[in-house]
């Protein structure tokens, strides 16, 4: 499986194994679906496309006087 995110990382490598391209890792010598890098990156997507926008209800006079 190629990884598009790892296309522009200086470390990536192409491997084949059997009768498929495999995307790998240098720096961590690893298939790069199973590196650090590549889980940062699915979770860092993750969390941009699963945001929530919520409108800020409160001003800085009603954080800062709250509670009187």
């Amino acid at each position: 499986m190629m990884l598009r995110s790892c296309f522009m990382c200086p470390h990536h490598q192409i491997k084949r194994e059997e009768s498929s391209s495999h995307s790998f890792c240098q720096k961590e010598n690893c298939w790069s679906r199973y590196s650090r890098c590549i889980a940062r990156k699915a979770l860092e997507r993750f969390l941009e496309e699963d945001r929530l926008e919520v409108p800020n209800r409160f001003s800085a006079l009603s954080h800062v006087y709250g509670s009187e």
